[in-house]
């Protein structure tokens, strides 16, 4: 939730802060009354494009009034060409931060060809900082870290007059190192930019947002004491000079800091101070929606699900009159989901489910969408490169003709046969290469998993092993050692009593075997089918000991396929004993779905999470892995909020 909030947050901060234009009410009267009384064009249209950069982030139809009326000034005098050009920077950014990301694209790309024709320095900086907010808000990363570099490098080289403060490229290239998840790397340059802005008391409330990318970074790296500390003092600067949209942000992340400390009553009192702030204070309503969405998450923590509804619903409602924040409100079903299954309401429990699921296939969707749209247009403009480029050849190669037409011909013919068939073999070379680097990966996968399953297998057999050799065995050994007594020993008594100790250890020895065959094909399984012998498994696993578990299941009582019952069986076994072993959880969901032509399968604990390296190399779960292409299924692991994990487990059914 952190990581959504603050992109769309710190690229219209990003702005403001760039330009050093602040909304002051005296400076923006004096503006309004230069627009009413100058008859210089140029000064009027100067105050018209301040005036309209900073109603962009309040009223966007007054901004777009004054950009028109300082572009038909311009129009009348076409002898401005440096306001020109910083009217098509105010344009770029309006239609950045009203979400016309393309439009804005446009005007950033051709404004920043302007500026280097004419030597607009200053300008210069700001058109490439522009863009690389712009390719940020698109998700292309790597391309606006370098605009960042650039305009973090180019800004140092002019006079300081018209230098942006040094703290803006490096915040934006430590929030972009935030998005690679570089933690480590950006918080080099936001605690560089942090300096900067404590030092100068106008940027103080910036200073504000920097605490709060620091205490992000810290937060993500699991150091969340130190988080906490960051967050208090970034909070105690917003309060006492009352950046209270600052301090919301600042709140919000403390809350959910606290929440992973499992300090829930004091992360909810952050929560809740958002939820009822001042209304005069305009917040984002994805920003509140989130925040009741972690709120929510909370109260069911805690055990106050009646507490969470109210805030479920009204996130709910907000997104029936936005349908736009559906797409970032996938923890707001996840909560929703586990509320009414906790209430016994599997239709609705479900219902949420599969849109959480069905939003994160949107996101996946969509970022696989916008790396091809990226390479497309790189594509395209290469595409036009290379006709003008040809054009120019043809050009040239007229040009030639009139003195060399004959050597010219067979020069450029043997240059383009030597082209073509270098080119031809790199192509070769290039895709050889990629195949076999396919095929090590594919047979390396393989190997792995291939392991999995011999290891698992190895420790299965093992385990049989010590059950046959520490219970039975031994067992069996005492029953043939009363039965030498017996046949040894002429006292009737005696023997009479030995028979009986030998009668109760061959009952025991039976009771064993029946429990080491139950575990390698359980009788529930094959005689009575999966919802049973689930239901089975997690009795007989958790009675005992702390942990509470609770099973769901919704017309899954059917027989399936053999395999498809023993692989689910085996992989709810698997993951039940991942949670006794390293989870230290103290609460487990099991829940079990039939959902047409599929099967889901959820396994959720409060425990300590996981690390990425153990969901791709553990045995265990390569082995959950392999079994469930047995069944062409799949398994997804994802960390439950703030602790504990959630698998989800989908096979393919027919009926």
């Amino acid at each position: 939730m952190i990581f959504l909030l603050r992109v769309i947050r710190l690229i219209v901060l990003s702005f403001i802060l760039f330009s050093g234009v602040l909304a002051q009410p005296a400076k923006t009267d004096s503006l309004k009354r230069i627009t009413e009384t100058a008859t210089n064009d140029s000064i009027k249209v100067s105050a018209l494009l301040q005036l309209a950069f900073q109603s962009i982030f309040n009223d966007s139809k007054t901004a777009w009034q004054q950009m028109e009326e300082a572009h038909r000034l311009l129009e009348k005098t076409k002898s401005y060409p440096y306001l020109e050009t910083h009217a098509r920077y105010v344009k770029a950014v309006y239609y950045d931060v009203t979400g016309t990301a393309d439009s804005a694209r446009f005007y950033f790309e051709s404004g920043l060809e302007k500026t280097r024709s004419h030597g607009f320095t200053d300008l210069e900086v700001k058109f490439l900082n522009g863009l690389g907010l712009n390719n940020w808000n698109r998700g292309h990363y790597q391309t606006a870290l370098d605009l960042f570099l650039q305009v973090n490098k180019q800004n140092q080289l002019l006079d300081k007059s018209k230098q942006i403060p040094q703290s803006t490229p490096l915040n934006n290239i430590g929030l972009i190192y935030q998005e690679l998840g570089l933690y480590e790397k950006a918080l080099e340059y936001h605690r560089k930019a942090l300096e900067i802005r404590l030092r100068d008391a106008a940027l103080l409330a910036q200073a504000a947002t920097s605490y709060n990318n620091i205490g992000i970074c810290l937060y993500h790296l699991k150091k969340y004491e130190e988080a906490e500390g960051i967050y208090r003092t970034g909070l105690a600067l917003a309060r006492e000079h009352k950046f209270l949209r600052q301090y919301y942000d600042l709140a919000g992340n403390m809350a959910n800091t606290l929440a992973a400390l499992n300090r829930y009553e004091e992360a909810q009192r952050f929560n809740l101070e958002i939820i009822n702030h001042d209304p005069s204070i305009k917040l984002p309503d994805k920003f509140l929606m989130n925040i009741r969405s972690a709120a929510a998450g909370i109260y069911l923590n805690m055990g106050k699900p009646d507490a969470a509804l109210p805030l479920i619903e009204n996130g709910l409602a907000l997104i029936s009159q936005k349908p736009e924040l559906e797409f970032y409100a996938p923890d707001l079903y996840r909560y929703a989901s586990a509320y009414y299954y906790r209430r016994g309401d599997a239709q609705k429990g479900r219902e949420y489910g599969n849109k959480q699921q069905e939003i994160l296939e949107q996101r996946f969707s969509k970022r696989n969408a916008e790396s091809l749209a990226e390479m497309e247009i790189k594509y395209q403009t290469a595409e036009k490169e290379r006709k003008i480029l040809d054009q120019q050849l043809v050009i040239e190669h007229g040009n030639l003709l009139l003195a060399r037409q004959r050597s010219q011909n067979i020069m450029l013919v043997g240059a383009l046969i030597v082209l073509a068939l270098l080119t031809g073999i790199g192509y070769i070379y290039f895709r050889t290469r990629q195949k076999v680097r396919e095929q090590q990966l594919l047979l390396s996968e393989k190997q792995q998993r291939l392991q999995a399953v011999l290891q698992a297998t190895e420790e299965e057999r093992q385990r049989i092993a010590r059950d046959l050799h520490d219970g039975i065995g031994q067992q069996l050994s005492g029953a043939i050692m009363q039965l030498e007594s017996v046949l040894h020993n002429n006292d009737q008594g005696t023997s009479q009593a030995h028979i009986s100790l030998l009668v109760e250890n061959l009952r025991k020895t039976s009771s064993e075997v029946r429990t080491l065959s139950h575990q390698m094909m359980p009788r529930s399984l094959t005689e009575l089918g999966l919802v049973p012998a689930i239901s089975d498994l997690l009795n007989r696993t958790f009675s005992g000991t702390s942990v509470q578990c609770s099973f769901h299941h919704y017309q899954a009582e059917e027989r399936f396929n053999a395999q498809t019952e023993l692989t689910l069986f085996r992989v709810v076994q698997e993951l039940v004993n991942n949670i006794i072993r390293h989870a230290q959880a103290h609460n487990v969901s099991v829940n079990l779905l039939r959902m047409k032509d599929k099967l889901r399968l959820t396994v959720e604990d409060d425990g300590i999470g996981f690390k990425e390296n153990t969901v791709n190399n553990g045995y265990g779960l390569m082995n959950i892995r392999s079994r469930l292409e047995g069944v062409n299924g799949t398994v997804l692991f994802e960390r439950n909020g703030h602790a504990g994990t959630l698998v989800t487990v989908t096979i393919p059914v027919t009926n």
